[in-house]
């Protein structure tokens, strides 16, 4: 009877173990999901990748590139598109990861599409 009790505490504890680990996996994976809003700079199709230039604090601007996801999502207002459908000058925001020193896009979403530049004739 002591062995069985034993035995079974011991199950519990593993189990109990196994589950924390588990939710503390999830919570990593949750927390590793990250956002940035900023407007195109450029645009490589063929590379899978874009560059986007964010105003950080104090005004100042940085370009960060990102690699699309091989299963990420780009949205143009509201609809499903492709990345080559984004142009320079569209305002975004894009939910991305980090991986070994890579920002990889999973979404992006163009909240404002670049005006398309006319010319005034006077």
């Amino acid at each position: 009877m002591k062995k069985l009790f034993v035995l079974t505490l011991a199950v519990v504890c593993v189990l109990g173990l196994a589950s924390l680990s588990l939710a503390a996996e999830k919570a990593v994976s949750k927390s590793a999901s990250h956002r940035m809003l900023g407007e195109v700079v450029s645009v490589d199709a063929a590379g899978h990748s874009f560059t986007i230039k964010e105003t950080v604090k104090g005004g100042e601007a940085k370009e960060v590139t990102f690699n699309l996801d091989e299963k990420g999502k780009v949205m143009v207002a509201g609809k499903a598109s492709k990345l080559e459908d984004l142009k320079a000058g569209d305002s975004v925001t894009v939910r991305y990861t980090e991986k070994d020193g890579n920002k990889i896009a999973q979404e992006l979403h163009v909240a404002k599409p670049a005006a398309a530049k006319t010319s005034k004739s006077k």
